[in-house]
């Protein structure tokens, strides 16, 4: 019988996976705010490491050791052989099962009874972040749940080689997200606490712990030395303009209740399936508290308390920075980082707990029927219509010389495409002028602010309500090639758009118009 529950789980597990990709492959790209810039950044990084000087000339590559390389190494390396509709694919599909199998194997060497709840994981592939473009930032929790699983099967082994294993995986989750570095090295630390602890109460020689406890703190040290003076050099030399903007104690605590870091596109329509996975925990933990307790017939005993159980620090932690940070604060949308931390690790400790099979069973079906259902509204409401927009962009760049200076006006009034049209150049060498990761530093592409020329649009270094980047101190002048109008661009007619209007109608000629006039492009008069 037991035999029988198991299978039926992992066939859940399974099932839900598959389709959770299956849903990927339905559309051409699965559009993100940031997704487009993170496609066209991979493809100007294979064109600067041929050393194309038609790029060259306007990026180059970051030579800071920053985070935020993970998901760019894999999509550049993927397009090498494959356009970029389907190197997104393959970073997405590293991703949902990467973080799949990093929880599921985390939580079984947690907990081996209650496998059922790896299940738990699956809402939060799809979160709020991710359909941001936070790429590196979710790709980093596969690097945390597959290095905490590595240490806890391996802290008790005396070979060494497992320290050079944890040193990799140290590295490349700072090469990720160093928010999430920092907090992986200090659930490590709790650990080896926690174990100091555990061997005190067994009567264990207290020389012995605390000369056990030193070494595997020295150890833990040496292999994290490396990415902590990367993270400190990083922090040093980068430029961040943060703001004060703080959400209010009222609507923090709104979010946890909400898990808001699942709604993407209607709060009102999606909170109502989002709060269900909070609801699905509490009951989780208080049935497996009311167990634990009643087990052991004390209020209060060190044996109550598991191993996965120190985690709650880091948990409380996560939430005392996200009540005392501004979400201005760093790179900006601290909030959201912080929320989608502390409930990575709530999932973790909540996976952990042992209920009866049955109940663990049934909240887990629960958990995937909500989990489908949001995916879908994901899909019919927003990422087919944004996946029609996004194909559209891409199959216009036909009309495009390559290595043309693109100036793109952003008509859409839709939240999510504000760098849509990076489309363009996701396959082309193009130079867009709205390159927002090239302006930042903290990415692997910058404008090269050394060689960039002066750009203009007909012979004008500004126009009303458009700007562009530009070294107006250079003695070299490039013409824009194109303008690229997507979105509402009817709104051409309005009389902010005069001034554009008039160089267009003087010195453009319109080269091409998709069907629902989405797209318009206008190319440079020879």
């Amino acid at each position: 019988m037991e035999i029988n529950k198991y299978i039926s789980e992992k066939y859940i597990f399974y099932f839900t996976l598959s389709f959770s990709l299956l849903l990927l492959f339905s559309v051409k790209f699965y559009p993100s705010m940031d997704g487009a810039a993170h496609l066209y950044n991979s493809n100007l990084i294979i064109q600067l490491l041929k050393n194309d000087s038609n790029i060259s000339t306007y990026f180059e590559l970051n030579n800071s050791i920053i985070p935020n390389w993970t998901c760019f190494l894999i999509l550049s390396f993927s397009k090498l052989f494959f356009p970029a509709f389907i190197a997104e694919k393959i970073l997405f599909i590293i991703y949902f099962s990467g973080l799949a199998f990093s929880f599921r194997v985390l939580t079984k060497e947690l907990n081996i009874h209650n496998s059922s709840f790896s299940i738990l994981i699956f809402p939060f592939t799809y979160t709020l972040l991710f359909h941001l473009g936070f790429y590196n930032y979710s790709l980093s929790f596969i690097l945390l749940f597959s290095t905490l699983y590595y240490w806890l099967k391996t802290y008790k082994s005396d070979n060494y080689s497992k320290y050079f294993i944890l040193f990799i995986l140290f590295l490349l989750t700072y090469f990720s997200a160093l928010l999430t570095f920092l907090f992986l090295g200090l659930i490590i630390v709790l650990f080896i606490i926690s174990q100091s602890l555990n061997d005190y109460y067994n009567k264990k020689p207290t020389k012995d712990i605390i000369i056990k406890s030193s070494k595997e703190l020295g150890l833990l040290f040496l292999v994290t030395l490396p990415s902590l003076i990367f993270s400190i050099i990083f922090i040093k030399s980068s430029t961040f303009f943060p703001t004060n903007d703080k959400y209010s104690i009222v609507e923090l605590f709104k979010w946890l209740n909400d898990v808001r870091s699942l709604i993407v596109y209607v709060y009102e329509g999606e909170e109502i399936l989002t709060e269900q996975y909070l609801h699905i925990s509490l009951v989780i933990v208080f049935v497996s508290f009311f167990y634990r307790f009643q087990k052991n017939n004390k209020i209060y005993s060190f044996i109550n308390f598991r191993k996965s159980d120190i985690i709650l620090i880091p948990i409380l932690f996560s939430l005392i920075l996200l009540f005392t940070i501004p979400d201005g604060y760093s790179a900006g949308m601290m909030s959201d980082r912080f929320s989608l931390m502390a409930y990575m690790l709530f999932i973790v400790w909540v996976s952990s707990q042992s209920i009866p099979k049955k109940l663990s069973i049934l909240l887990s079906i629960i958990t995937v029927f909500i989990h489908l259902g949001l995916q879908l509204k994901h899909f019919n409401g927003s990422i087919r219509h944004l996946n029609k927009n996004a194909v559209t962009i891409s199959n216009s760049s036909i009309y495009i010389k390559d290595f043309s200076v693109v100036l793109p006006i952003n008509m859409s009034d839709i939240w999510v495409e504000p760098h849509f049209s990076n489309y363009l150049g996701a396959d082309k060498p193009l130079i867009i002028l709205e390159n927002y990761e090239a302006s930042v530093g903290w990415f692997p592409v910058k404008w090269n602010s050394k060689k960039l020329p002066r750009i203009k649009l007909d012979g004008q270094d500004n126009v009303k309500g458009i700007q562009w980047i530009s070294n107006i101190n250079s003695t070299k002048t490039k013409e824009i090639d194109y303008v690229f109008l997507y979105g509402k661009t009817n709104n051409i007619d309005d009389t902010i758009w005069e001034k554009l209007r008039n160089i267009l109608s003087k010195s453009f000629k319109l080269i091409f118009v998709s069907e629902d006039k989405y797209v318009l492009i206008y190319e440079k008069l020879q």
